[in-house]
């Protein structure tokens, strides 16, 4: 009965808090005026998205239609225009542009023999196979915007690479330092590429619409890249030091690796299809920035070649049912969001109530910002999608140092990098959730490694990062 009593107090919670964000949501928008209506939309985007994971498509969806009424969305010559335009503005064509090259490198198996290729190279030393998994979302990292897809595609191998070692789950070190590092890099990675999620093109909008920075595919490379390694190299320094494995390298460990990359065979004609669309895609979301070309059009009628029926690498049927369209709908509601806020300064009553309460006036700039990059890193213990927290967060910090008389993007780029971030429970994205349920590592275990990464993730960027991007000309 214990179970049912804790489902049911979790459900009566649950409803208790959306009841109340509706009475506000209806309170807020009846008595207050447009910036005020779109505040309560955000509210309930925001529980609606966080307690109702499950459901993304239809709030999404109610989301974009509430703008809509209150007139605080786009008219339909610049929604028709958003939709056909680059990707750091608008991005809805690259994202479904991803979705199909994700699942064609996944049904084709060419994923997979990249993965397999980096892990096999390394060798069978269990701190080498730690790095090679961080490796090998580095390299999976930019191929889709769906973190979880990633997850799913190097969580197999993860498993292959314990299971050859012969250790029991749960009571391993080396295990949990398998899977620890892989969720780790999972979300490491993800902030390196524009494309590699979806919260970094919603970052990129705030952004481009204060400071008037584009962040093309190319500037975020520059950008986020060389910090996102340095982060992987010390979060596999921190793996390494916190679990360290308990076996040495064997023989048979590396045979196995052997074995599961020999089984792979030769490059299939698919594999060679899938890998030069992808190049092809790869190279037109590089360029973007140096010609008139949609590189989103361009690339999306480029994967849809997978469906012709003499290559036949997807079935329509069967992609269609694979199709994250939540996450897809969640991202368009949340530039719709974006856009509403950056027009009509929304968040900027907010912020004034907080710098005000908060006396934020008092303190010196720097430590306004050493704050600002604390304070938003460990915020993500309130969010269970990073997608959310950047729909939030980054407005709302925009908004913050302007009142502190700073430069937006000084404290907007490192929040931007850090969203992704976001290691310290299972429940802060799907990703971690995936990676937590193989039962290789506790969640005390998870705690203290995403504490301490967090912690060095944020110093690392006031120090390193904020360096980085005043050489660069971006702060």
């Amino acid at each position: 009965m214990r179970p049912e009593y804790e489902l049911t107090r979790e459900a009566f919670a649950k409803l208790v808090v959306s009841v109340l964000s509706l009475a506000i949501f209806l309170w807020t928008v009846l008595t207050y005026a447009i910036a005020g209506q779109i505040l309560g939309v955000i509210l309930l985007a925001l529980v609606l998205w966080s307690l109702y994971p499950r459901h993304h498509f239809i709030s999404s969806v109610l989301i974009i239609v509430l703008l809509s009424f209150f007139e605080a969305s786009l008219s339909l010559g610049e929604f028709i225009n958003s939709l056909f335009s680059t990707y750091g503005r608008s991005g809805l064509w690259i994202i479904i542009t991803g979705f199909i090259l994700a699942e064609a490198m996944k049904t084709s198996g060419l994923a997979r023999r990249i993965a397999l290729w980096i892990v096999s190279e390394l060798g069978g030393d269990p701190s080498r196979i730690v790095a090679s998994v961080a490796i090998a979302n580095l390299a999976v990292a930019p191929l889709s915007p769906s973190t979880t897809a990633k997850a799913f595609l190097i969580l197999p191998i993860c498993t292959g690479l314990i299971e050859a070692l012969g250790v029991e789950k749960g009571k391993s070190q080396y295990g949990a330092a398998v899977m620890l590092m892989s969720m780790a890099a999972n979300n490491i990675c993800s902030t390196g590429f524009l494309t590699a999620t979806v919260p970094n093109p919603i970052s990129a909008e705030y952004i481009r619409s204060i400071s008037g920075l584009d962040l093309g595919w190319l500037t975020w490379l520059r950008m986020a890249l060389p910090p996102a390694i340095l982060l992987l190299a010390v979060s596999w320094l921190v793996c390494r030091w916190m679990f360290k494995p308990e076996i040495k390298e064997t023989a048979e460990a590396l045979e196995h690796l052997r074995s599961m990359r020999k089984q792979l065979g030769p490059l299939s004609r698919e594999e060679k299809l899938v890998a030069m669309v992808y190049l092809a895609s790869l190279l037109l979301w590089i360029t973007e920035g140096f010609s008139r070309f949609n590189a989103g059009i361009i690339t999306l009628l480029f994967s849809l070649i997978f469906f012709l029926p003499k290559i036949r690498v997807l079935k329509v049927g069967k992609f269609a049912g694979n199709v994250p369209w939540g996450s897809i709908m969640l991202f368009a509601a949340s530039m719709f969001l974006t856009r509403a806020v950056s027009h009509w300064k929304a968040f900027d009553p907010v912020a004034l109530a907080l710098f005000g309460f908060l006396s934020l006036s008092r303190i010196s700039p720097l430590l306004y910002v050493s704050l600002m990059v604390l304070v938003s890193m460990f915020l993500h213990v309130g969010f269970t999608s990073t997608t959310v927290y950047a729909t939030v967060m980054m407005p709302l910090s925009i908004s913050l140092a302007q009142l502190q008389g700073l430069q937006p993007s000084v404290v907007a780029i490192p929040i931007a990098f850090l969203t992704p971030i976001a290691l310290m429970l299972p429940v802060n994205t799907i990703p971690n959730i995936v990676f937590y349920s193989s039962g290789y590592f506790n969640q005390k275990q998870m705690l203290l490694y995403g504490l301490v990464v967090s912690l060095l993730s944020a110093v690392l960027i006031l120090t390193i990062g904020m360096s980085y991007w005043r050489l660069l000309g971006l702060i």
